[in-house]
């Protein structure tokens, strides 16, 4: 019984990953442009540790957006690059 709690709970853990987060492809790619953004500060202030932490989750933001593109029928977002800046949000609509 033991072996079958351990073995349900190390599936569930492992399969949660893999479901991902909600979102479209338009919402990681502009995850990964603001990590891009926060990466360039970091650097430009000598925070090479937290450049380099932000410059791989702006990586994976992408990754993400590539992935949810492709399963959207959408094109392929461009890799984020050094000066490259998130969109402003959009202005709320009005009824």
């Amino acid at each position: 019984m033991k072996h079958l709690l351990t073995l349900t709970t190390l599936s569930a853990c492992l399969a949660l990953p893999a479901l991902g987060c909600g979102g479209t492809s338009a919402q990681d790619q502009q995850r990964a442009l603001s990590y891009q953004q926060k990466s360039d500060e970091a650097g430009k202030n000598g925070q090479y540790g937290v450049a380099g932490q932000d410059q791989r989750k702006a990586q994976d933001a992408h990754y993400s957006a590539v992935t949810k593109a492709i399963d959207e029928g959408k094109p392929i977002p461009p890799q984020p690059q050094m000066g490259d800046t998130p969109a402003p949000p959009p202005a709320p609509q009005k009824p």
